[in-house]
C-alpha cells in the first residue's frame, strides 16, 4: 500500500498544475509507480463506463453533464483520456489524498480495447456501448475483435453490470446474451443513407447470409434481418420513431425531448443517453428540462457563422474508416454549396509508423462526389495519398485542391463565395484546425 499511496500523491500533486490537470501525465506516473493502481483505488457509489467505435466522447460527457446538472458530484476524463493512464487521472480526482471517495459517480469513457482489462476491475454498474465499427487496423484489427474485447468484459462482471445497446447495430446488439441488457433504437430517419463501398457488417453472424434492410439510417445502423435465419434487430426498450430535425425534437416511447444535433449519429449519441437516463430512476421531464440547456460538446463538433458563411468543424480519428464515412455521409446531407478541408492525418511528431494508409481505401470517399461539394482543400503528409483516392472516387480532379503546405489552406479559397466551410480534422490537428478556422472566419468578416 505504501508504493499505492506514494502514487496518489504525487499524481495529485501534478494535477495542481493547469498544464497535466486535464493530460493523462499523472496517471502514467501513478502506474509507473504502482502498476496495480487502479486495483486499488477506491471507487464511487455509482461508475458509469462508455465504450464504442464512435462517439464515446460527445456520449460520455452528455451523461457527465446531466449528472452534475441533477446535483450529483462526478469526475469525468473531459479531454478524451480513454486509455489507462486517463482513466487512472480521472478515478484519482474522485478521492481523497487518504483514498476515500469524495464524488457520487465516475463517468469513464473507456477504449474498446482495455473494456476487458482495465474496466472490468473498476466493476462498473453501467456499460453503455454507442456501436462497434470498423477502426484503426492496426490497434483494433476487425470490428469482431473489438467485440470480443467488450464481449469479455461483460461476461466477466455478470449480473453486477447493466448493458445499454444500440438495437439497430448488428454487431453491438449481440453482446451479453444472457446479462441484463437495454436496447434503445431509432426509427427510421427518411435520410438518404449512402451505399457503403467497405461496410462494417454485410453477411449475417449466425448464418453467413446476406443481411437485409428495411431501412438505414446511416452505414449499417437501421432495421435489418437475415435473409436466411431469424437474426433480426432485437425489440427496444426505448425506442425513438419520430425524429424532427426542422423543429429539433426526437419523440421516444412517446414522450417529445428536445433534439440537440441534426445529424443522425449525434440523434443516436442522445437516444443512448436518454436510455441510460431512464434506466437509472430519472423522469422524462427532467431530463428534457436539462436537454433544452445543453448542445454536443465541442470536442466533436462546432459550429460559427459569418456573413452568410458557416464555418464546422468535426473530430474524425485518423484510421477510423467507419467514423470518417459517417461524417462525410452526414456533411454533405445538405444542398449548401460547401468547401470540405481535410485534417485527417496526424501529426508528424507523432511518428510515421502509426500512419497506416490502408484506412483511406476503406473509407467511402465517394460521398463526396456530390454536386454540392465546390471543393476538396488539403495538405499534410498524407495529401499525395488522398488525392488518388480522391480520384478513385470519381471526384473530378478541378475539384480537389492538394496543398504542399497545410499552413496554406485558409488562403486557398474565398470563403465568401460559398455557404459552408466543413473542416475535418484528427484530434492530434484540433489546435491546427481551429487556427485555421479562426483564420477563414477572420477573412469572411474582412470579405474576402
Amino acid at each position: 500500500m505504501f508504493r499505492f499511496y506514494i502514487a496518489l500523491w504525487i499524481a495529485k500533486f501534478l494535477m495542481c498544475f493547469k498544464r497535466s490537470a486535464s493530460s493523462d501525465l499523472p496517471g502514467r506516473v501513478a502506474l509507473k509507480i504502482c502498476p496495480k493502481y487502479l486495483n486499488i483505488i477506491s471507487r464511487p457509489k455509482l461508475t458509469v463506463a462508455v465504450t464504442g467505435t464512435n462517439g464515446k466522447t460527445a456520449t460520455a460527457a452528455l451523461i457527465n453533464d446531466f449528472l452534475k446538472y441533477s446535483g450529483m458530484t462526478t469526475s469525468f476524463n473531459e479531454w478524451g483520456g480513454n486509455l489507462t493512464a486517463g482513466i487512472a487521472v480521472n478515478l484519482t480526482r474522485g478521492v481523497s489524498p487518504f483514498n476515500k471517495p469524495k464524488t457520487d459517480c465516475s463517468v469513464l469513457e473507456g477504449d474498446e480495447m482495455i473494456m476487458d482489462t482495465e474496466v472490468v476491475p473498476l466493476k462498473p454498474d453501467y456499460i453503455l456501448v454507442t456501436n462497434i465499427a470498423k477502426d484503426d487496423f492496426q490497434r483494433n484489427g476487425h470490428p469482431h475483435n473489438t467485440f470480443d474485447h467488450i464481449e469479455k468484459a461483460m461476461r466477466l462482471l455478470g449480473d453486477q453490470t447493466t448493458a445499454i445497446l444500440n438495437a439497430n447495430d448488428p454487431i453491438s446488439s449481440m453482446l451479453d446474451e444472457g446479462g441484463r441488457r437495454i436496447f434503445y433504437s431509432m426509427g427510421d430517419l427518411m435520410q438518404k443513407a449512402y451505399a457503403c463501398k467497405n461496410p462494417d457488417i454485410a453477411q449475417c453472424p449466425m448464418c453467413g447470409a446476406p443481411l437485409k434492410y428495411e431501412y438505414r439510417n446511416y452505414r449499417s445502423i437501421g432495421k435489418y434481418h437475415c435473409s436466411r435465419c431469424d437474426f433480426h434487430r432485437p425489440q427496444a426498450d426505448y425506442s425513438a420513431e419520430f425524429v424532427d430535425v426542422l423543429r429539433g425534437t426526437i419523440e421516444i416511447n412517446g414522450f417529445e425531448y428536445p433534439l440537440i444535433s441534426g445529424s443522425a449519429y449525434n440523434a443516436f449519441n442522445e437516444l443512448s443517453v436518454i436510455a441510460l437516463l431512464r434506466d437509472m430512476g430519472y423522469r422524462e421531464n427532467e431530463i428534457a428540462v436539462f436537454l433544452k440547456t445543453v448542445s454536443i460538446t465541442d470536442k466533436c463538433e462546432s459550429s460559427v457563422s459569418v456573413n452568410g458563411t458557416e464555418f464546422k468543424t468535426y473530430k474524425v480519428e485518423s484510421g477510423n474508416s467507419s467514423g470518417a464515412s459517417t461524417v462525410m455521409e452526414s456533411v454533405v446531407t445538405d444542398n449548401a454549396s460547401k468547401i470540405i478541408v481535410l485534417m485527417i492525418d496526424k501529426e508528424k511528431e507523432e511518428g510515421l509508423n502509426n500512419e497506416n494508409t490502408a484506412w483511406i481505401y476503406d473509407t467511402d470517399f465517394e460521398v463526396l462526389n456530390n454536386p454540392s461539394v465546390m471543393g476538396i482543400v488539403f495538405g499534410g503528409q498524407l495529401r499525395r495519398e488522398l488525392f488518388i483516392r480522391l480520384q478513385m472516387a470519381g471526384i473530378h480532379e478541378d475539384k480537389i485542391k492538394m496543398l504542399d503546405n497545410e499552413d496554406d489552406i485558409p488562403y486557398a479559397f474565398n470563403v465568401n463565395a460559398i455557404e459552408r466551410v466543413y473542416i475535418l480534422y484528427d484530434s492530434t490537428k484540433e489546435t491546427k484546425a481551429e487556427a485555421a478556422r479562426n483564420l477563414m472566419v477572420n477573412h469572411a468578416k474582412e470579405g474576402r
